[in-house]
């Protein structure tokens, strides 16, 4: 039972609401290439003003840079690059001297300082004596 749905008002003409609402395509093709045309003239028009207006300001050319460029302080502001600050690497390597080694903490209070491994051993065997 298959049925064909009916196609009866393919063939008739729109509603007199709609006769007057088509589209008009070659108005819109038109309109957009118009458009695109005005945009393209914009762009090379605005090129050419910058083009124009850097040759006015620079007409040798770019600015060469300034002297004081690489130089550790302008003004008031150090310009020291980040690789070449070793701070860090010092400070490690105090630490780590520290940590290393005996020393004195404050000599009048009789508090030193012993090596880390050394430190650690002592409180395990520490731990483990109160545990037992």
């Amino acid at each position: 039972m298959s049925h064909e749905p009916s196609h009866s008002t393919e063939h008739l003409p729109p509603p007199a609401a709609q006769a007057d609402e088509h589209v008009a395509g070659f108005k819109l093709v038109a309109v957009g290439m118009s458009a695109l045309l005005v945009f393209g003239a914009a762009t090379v028009w605005s090129a050419r003003v910058l083009r124009t207006t850097a040759r006015t300001l620079q007409p040798t050319g770019p600015l060469a840079p300034g002297k004081d460029v690489g130089s550790p302080e302008i003004g008031i502001v150090d310009q020291i690059p980040f690789e070449t600050t070793r701070g860090a690497e010092r400070y490690r390597r105090r630490d780590r001297e520290l940590l290393n080694s005996y020393g004195w903490v404050d000599h009048d209070k009789g508090i030193i300082h012993i090596p880390i491994d050394r430190a650690i051993d002592r409180f395990l065997s520490e731990q483990q004596g109160k545990k037992q």
